[in-house]
């Protein structure tokens, strides 16, 4: 093992662990092709894609422990789910149950994955009905008494003809929506689609990129490690150090589109902790982020001496952002990026 990786976006921290809180993506009807993006008609209002009524999705909390290596199920007891804010009129939940409101939007089941089942919602009415902006989709709850706040993003838009975006979708081995490798879960494939509008967009030209160091470089297959085939990138654990950043190139008509993925490996023995000086990610004005990352062994808890770090930074559309170091993240720096995504690549020394 001469190197392994950490991605920090969000997080919190109690006696030394590290959680990650994301949120699983599941399609009822097994979709690869669609996103939870809502266009709808300016004239009408009525939904243009993606019709949650004809294809429902699962939202599930999926928080990772660094410290435990794996992802941790939250506790369902006090647990809620809220649309919009985390107050108590942007609960879905109510005794447990889907508030009547919500009764044709929402319906609280379970996910399956990794070996584990989730508390998850299931998406099955438009929220177009109802908004014609942007919406989160919050999750609250805890997990060894520490607090676990997960968010997705349901972006809801009026249907542009010019409007194109790089949709992005995964599927595991153990048949859910997982990006992380593990014993459950031995490859996982990434699917982009370039759409315009929410509706797939036919002859566009596809080439993977892997975040090497904060370089991207274009991938191709290697036995055993990664398949490369047009829209579909497929990695097993030997493809994966840690945590890793992808991005797929879609060129059409004479311009060139980009989404991101991000990839995980719990197998590994060793583990980064980050060491960041704040608790969360939010970072107010006057505020400097620092790093002091470790390795751990993670079989001992012991530390693992004789590694040098390497820090590389990303945009959230994947762009390189050099303008920055892991001693220059200030409030104006992180703001000006509208948030970075910083990668920590940990080398054993000869």
């Amino acid at each position: 093992m001469n190197t392994l990786s950490a991605i920090d976006h969000i997080y919190s921290f109690d006696d030394g662990d590290t959680l990650t809180p994301a949120m699983g993506i599941v399609w009822v009807n097994g979709e690869t092709d669609l996103g939870l993006q809502q266009y709808y008609n300016p004239s009408t209002g009525k939904v243009v894609a993606t019709d949650f009524t004809k294809h429902p999705a699962l939202i599930h909390p999926k928080p990772y422990s660094t410290k435990r290596g794996d992802i941790v199920v939250p506790e369902t007891a006090g647990q809620q789910f809220y649309i919009g804010s985390l107050t108590d009129e942007g609960g879905i939940l109510q005794d447990g149950k889907v508030k009547d409101v919500w009764k044709d939007y929402f319906e609280l089941t379970t996910v399956t994955a990794n070996g584990k089942t989730f508390p998850a919602l299931k998406i099955k009415g438009n929220l177009t009905d109802k908004y014609k902006s942007d919406k989160y989709i919050y999750y609250k709850s805890s997990y060894r008494a520490m607090e676990v706040i997960c968010s997705q993003l349901i972006p809801i838009m009026a249907s542009a003809g010019d409007s194109f975006k790089v949709l992005i979708n995964c599927t595991g081995a153990d048949g859910s929506g997982d990006n992380v490798l593990s014993n459950d879960n031995d490859w996982v494939q990434f699917t982009a689609n370039l759409q315009r509008a929410g509706i797939n967009v036919d002859g566009a030209a596809y080439q993977w990129q892997r975040n090497e160091s904060g370089t991207w470089k274009d991938m191709v297959t290697i036995a055993d490690m990664q398949e490369v085939n047009g829209q579909t990138l497929k990695l097993y654990n030997a493809g994966v150090e840690g945590a890793e950043l992808f991005r797929c190139l879609a060129k059409y008509s004479n311009q060139t589109y980009i989404g991101t993925a991000e990839a995980t490996d719990i197998h590994d023995p060793f583990y980064i902790d980050i060491g960041r000086s704040l608790p969360s990610q939010s970072v107010k004005t006057g505020q400097t982020v620092t790093y002091n990352p470790k390795v751990y062994d993670r079989s001992t808890g012991e530390l693992s001496t004789g590694w040098s770090f390497i820090f590389s930074f990303t945009d959230n559309a994947g762009n390189a952002v050099t303008d920055v170091t892991e001693k220059t993240l200030t409030y104006d720096n992180i703001e000006k990026h509208s948030g970075l995504a910083v990668r920590i690549e940990a080398r054993r020394n000869s």
